[in-house]
């Protein structure tokens, strides 16, 4: 059996674009360097020289979905409701991606120009400096729950509210609580 010839315009960025077609079909568990070779019309060693292993493809890919997930805050846009949608945006592309959640959420792949833009939105609105870090570490770890919970919603088609819906209700309540608790001049309260 005879490998596909090598096509000359075969590129990190084909590859990474084809891979999360290929995941947003199948799922990230279910891509191998194999099947992305077939789907590309190359060798798998062709492949295996823009990318050294499915680990790295994989965190390539999560970049990317940082990549497409942000949109630039227009002036006059209120930049709480931006970094909701910001949130948002990527758990989108996470839900239409399967798998790709648990390598991107917690795997330190935040593109940082949305990591300052959201920090600086933050500031903007009234975030103390030292709530702005705990903030970004409280929606990366309910983004990854919300995620969680959509799998399962999905798994037991579940009525009422949306997963969604629910969803921007707690980023809502999220970033509207440490705001009025720095207005207020507390610490946020857990409870």
């Amino acid at each position: 059996m005879s490998n596909p010839p090598t096509r000359a315009s075969l590129s990190l960025d084909l590859i990474v674009d084809t891979a999360l077609k290929l995941i947003s079909e199948h799922g990230a568990d279910r891509l191998s360097m194999r099947h992305l070779s077939a789907a590309l019309g190359v060798s798998l060693g062709a492949t295996y020289r823009h990318v050294a292993s499915k680990d790295e493809l994989l965190v390539l890919c999560g970049r990317r979905l940082y990549e497409r997930s942000y949109t630039k805050r227009a002036a006059d846009e209120d930049p709480l409701h931006w970094v909701r949608d910001q949130v948002m945006h990527l758990y989108d592309l996470l839900v239409a991606h399967p798998g790709m959640a648990r390598r991107v959420v917690f795997a330190g792949n935040v593109d940082p120009e949305l990591a300052e833009d959201i920090r600086q939105a933050l500031l903007q609105t009234g975030h103390s400096e030292d709530s702005v870090d705990t903030i970004g570490l409280v929606l990366t770890l309910y983004t990854a729950g919300a995620l969680m919970a959509s799998a399962q919603a999905e798994v037991h088609r579940e009525s009422g509210s949306s997963t969604r819906t629910l969803i921007i209700a707690g980023l809502d309540f999220i970033l509207h609580s440490y705001l009025d608790d720095n207005r207020a001049g507390r610490a946020p309260s857990v409870s």
